[in-house]
C-alpha cells in the first residue's frame, strides 16, 4: 500500500468509530398505561392531539372496533421513545413505528436521556 494511502485509511477508520459511537447511544424508553390508544398514522395523531374531543371521540370508536389508524394497546408496555411531539410521541414498539398522547405514557419512567 502506497504511503499516501494510509493517513486516509487512518481517518476513515476513525471516521466510522466515531459515527458508530455516536448511533449506540441508548435511546430513552417509558412505560405507557394499559389500555392506551395508539395510533399508526402521524397525521391522524397529530390531528387529534390538537383538540381533547376528538380524542376523546376517536377513543371511544376503538374501543367498540378497531380503526384502519387507531387501536387500543391492552396491556401496559415500556416502549422506546423515538420522537416528542406536542401532545404526543412516536415510539417503537415490537420493531413498529406507532404514535400515543402524552397522557398515556407513565410519569416518571424516563429511563435513558437522548443527546
Amino acid at each position: 500500500m502506497p504511503k499516501f494511502f494510509r493517513p486516509l485509511s487512518v481517518l476513515c477508520i476513525a471516521g466510522f468509530t466515531a459515527a458508530f459511537t455516536t448511533t449506540a447511544q441508548t435511546a430513552p424508553t417509558v412505560s405507557l398505561s394499559a389500555n392506551s390508544h395508539v395510533c399508526n398514522a402521524e397525521a391522524e395523531v397529530a390531528r387529534l392531539a390538537a383538540n381533547e374531543q376528538l380524542q376523546e371521540m376517536a377513543r371511544a370508536l376503538v374501543e367498540f372496533k378497531a380503526t384502519k389508524y387507531c387501536f387500543i394497546l391492552p396491556a401496559a408496555a415500556t416502549v422506546t421513545v423515538l420522537q416528542q411531539q406536542p401532545g404526543y410521541i412516536k415510539f417503537d414498539y415490537k420493531s413498529q413505528v406507532l404514535y400515543t398522547f402524552d397522557k398515556y405514557v407513565l410519569p416518571g419512567t424516563l429511563t435513558a436521556q437522548t443527546h
